[in-house]
């Protein structure tokens, strides 16, 4: 798989954060009625985002077989990639809101910092988003890291990973419902009922579908046996339109169904799609450049979005009379100033970052290498 054909995993990252930014904004407004609904599925490009990395991380992982000290590489490079841009974000944070609400949910208490610090505030319903908004989806990204490379180990084959995806979609969910009936009537019974809700569906048991559906893609373009039919650029297209439909129309799915699995399976299909004809309305330099500083946008978009629309209620109070055209100009608005900011992001704390872990790794192969002589 050559490197220029996952432009389209950027094209990907790229919707995934105009998406996120687009719900958020939504939420801040107040939309309601089948706006909301769309506009929520616009936020499970979150999930998009976990079947990406996975996609990513099992890729990087079957290039990597072989070559010595491969998953402590896969750690430093990992950690590196992600921890920097976040202990930054808890800064950033700190320092504009203290210990006040990021604008969604209330403040942070001071014991919720060691959570963020070492990325497991989505395992404590109160540090969830707390310190960092949007933290629980990057704590989520480290946890998988941690159990990564033993389903990579065991889940070898074909099998095996019809196995593991039966496990994660019908077993964790079925655990998932089972725990928290259990955490409601004692562990969590002082909590009110959106923070354990938001838990349950946030932490690494109700995620880790979406994360198998990046393997299942990988494995899928890996075999490229199944894409033979799918080159045909008019039924590629006309499937590509359907998959978007769909994963819209999952806002009609019952509530018993887990929408963000069936939505994360739709993203895999999305992205096999694409792997075949990278549609240019989907991938191209715009979606590919937001793709490449979605992170940064990730992180520093809670921020600008809640800063505008403080300065838009204060400033200009007729705008925010009519909620429809507020929530549209603090969409466009947002994604206009986070894409500077977030630049800024990579060019100065993410990419100097993965440097740094890259020279560490080959520092110590050197090292290595001298040693066995």
């Amino acid at each position: 798989m050559a490197t220029k054909r996952f432009e389209y995993i950027d094209a990907l990252r790229g919707i995934a954060i105009l998406g996120v930014i687009v719900t958020h904004s939504a939420s801040l407004t107040q939309m309601s009625g089948c706006v909301r609904q769309m506009t929520n599925i616009l936020g499970m490009g979150v999930q998009l985002f976990f079947v990406i990395s996975a996609f990513t991380i099992f890729n990087s992982l079957y290039r990597a077989i072989g070559k010595n000290n491969m998953f402590r590489d896969f750690f430093i490079k990992r950690l590196f990639r992600i921890i920097p841009v976040y202990w930054f974000g808890i800064i950033l944070y700190t320092v504009v809101y203290g210990l006040d609400s990021r604008g969604w949910r209330e403040g942070p208490e001071v014991w919720h910092y060691p959570y963020h610090i070492f990325l497991v505030n989505v395992l404590h319903p109160l540090t969830s988003s707390s310190v960092v908004p949007g933290g629980w989806s990057i704590s989520v990204e480290v946890l998988f890291y941690m159990i990564a490379p033993l389903i990579f180990l065991y889940v070898n084959d074909k099998r095996r990973l019809v196995l593991f995806m039966l496990f994660v979609l019908i077993a964790l969910p079925i655990g998932n419902i089972i725990l928290k009936k259990y955490a409601m009537q004692s562990v969590f019974i002082d909590y009110d009922i959106k923070t354990i809700n938001n838990f349950f569906f946030r932490w690494p048991i109700s995620q880790l579908a979406c994360f198998g559906f990046g393997l299942v893609m990988l494995r899928i373009i890996q075999s490229g046996k199944q894409l033979a039919y799918l080159k045909n650029d008019i039924l590629n297209k006309l499937l590509i339109l359907i998959t978007v439909v769909l994963i819209f129309g999952t806002i009609f799915l019952p509530r018993i169904v887990q929408q963000h699995h069936v939505v994360s399976f739709l993203f895999m299909c999305l992205g096999v799609l694409l792997s075949v004809t990278p549609w240019h309305i989907i991938v191209n330099k715009a979606t590919i450049y937001m793709g490449k500083i979605s992170y940064s946008s990730y992180l520093v978009h809670f921020l600008v979005v809640n800063q505008l629309y403080i300065a838009f209620s204060k400033y200009f109070p007729l705008i925010t009379e009519n909620k429809y055209v507020f929530f549209g100009l603090l969409s466009i608005s947002s994604i206009a100033l986070t894409i500077p900011a977030a630049n800024l992001g990579y060019k100065y704390i993410e990419t100097p970052a993965i440097d740094c872990g890259r020279n560490l790794i080959k520092k110590l192969n050197q090292k290595n290498e001298m040693a066995a002589r």
